[in-house]
């Protein structure tokens, strides 16, 4: 009978601009809360992975004071008195610090001075973390983007390394741009961006070889980083067990030791903070998209008072009439 009488009784079909509008925004905000949750990123496990971003290593370790022996030696662990027998088994790599700004996104601000690390002899060729981008050329430096850290440009740019999200987010550069640094001399160090970590630990600073860590700041002596890689830890309490025995055996070089799950987990939690944010954003849009389709169709109802009265008059009885406008 409502064929017969030419009458749409879809009210969604009265005003289809009103109706896709409403709908288009339900639709944009569902897409915005689902498609910006896959970005949310986990952490806190450990894993020996060396393309992982703890790049497998177990401890994260800062000093005070620098480390001028090496802990992988038995004589560097006398000189530095460290007689726990657990630690003979773990091995670490040292990274020389210039200190400075963080560069992680944990700072809010855009450093203009960021700390500058440099690993000692072998950590190019381990090849550990993996890469979001880099400026490599041949196939070794495709297979290990390390070694674009010994390179030398004609402009003089040091080349360096950093975490594609602080490049991103926090530096505002990108692979290929340099970065100026004031580092108390006549000119400014101008350093070069050769490639980007992809989710590392070393979010906060700015790595550079060795070489040319120690032909730019000479004053710098010693070590001040370490990463700790223990194949015996296989667990999140094992790893913590571990961080306070080095804190306790280097407490005169005032050492803080940290697990590399946890720190990479805090990064995550800085960007699953901002991703929640947005996902708030299109949860209000949905609740505003849901408000406004039931007021268009709600005003869809009121305008066709008179059709939907034909369709009582011919014999559509109100739980029909009700099914309909649903």
């Amino acid at each position: 009978r409502a064929q017969w009488s030419g009458i749409d009784p879809s009210p969604a079909a009265s005003r289809p601009a009103r109706s896709v509008l409403s709908a288009a925004l339900i639709a944009s905000a569902a897409f915005i809360i689902v498609s910006v949750d896959a970005f949310r990123r986990e952490g806190g496990e450990l894993t020996a992975d060396p393309k992982s971003g703890t790049g497998g290593y177990v401890l994260f370790a800062e000093s005070e004071l620098p480390l001028l022996h090496n802990p992988n030696d038995p004589s560097g662990r006398e000189a530095l008195m460290m007689q726990a027998p657990e630690l003979a088994q773990v091995r670490y790599t040292r990274f020389r610090v210039r200190p400075g700004e963080d560069a992680s996104c944990l700072n809010l601000y855009r450093p203009t001075n960021p700390t500058i690390i440099a690993p000692e002899a072998g950590f190019i060729e381990s090849n550990r973390f993996t890469f979001a981008s880099s400026m490599a050329e041949s196939d070794a430096e495709r297979a290990n983007p390390w070694l674009l850290l010994r390179r030398e440009f004609d402009d003089g740019a040091v080349p360096v390394v950093a975490d594609a999200t602080s490049m991103q987010y926090v530096l505002h550069v990108g692979v290929g741009d340099t970065f100026s640094i004031d580092t108390g001399g006549e000119r400014p160090l101008v350093l070069r961006f050769v490639g980007a970590l992809r989710d590392s630990v070393l979010q906060g600073e700015l790595i550079m070889s060795e070489d040319a860590f120690v032909r730019r700041f000479p004053q710098q002596q010693g070590y001040r980083l370490i990463l700790a890689d223990a194949p015996s830890v296989r667990s999140l309490d094992d790893a913590r067990t571990l961080a306070g025995l080095v804190e306790r055996e280097l407490q005169p070089l005032g050492v803080d030791a940290t697990v590399t799950s946890e720190r990479l987990a805090a990064f995550h939690q800085v960007e699953n903070t901002y991703l929640s944010t947005f996902q708030a954003l299109g949860g209000l849009g949905l609740l505003l998209g849901t408000v406004g389709l039931a007021t268009v169709m709600f005003r869809n109802v009121l305008e066709r008072r008179r059709e939907l009265g034909l369709l009582r008059a011919v014999g559509y009885d109100t739980r029909r009439m009700t099914l309909m406008i649903v």
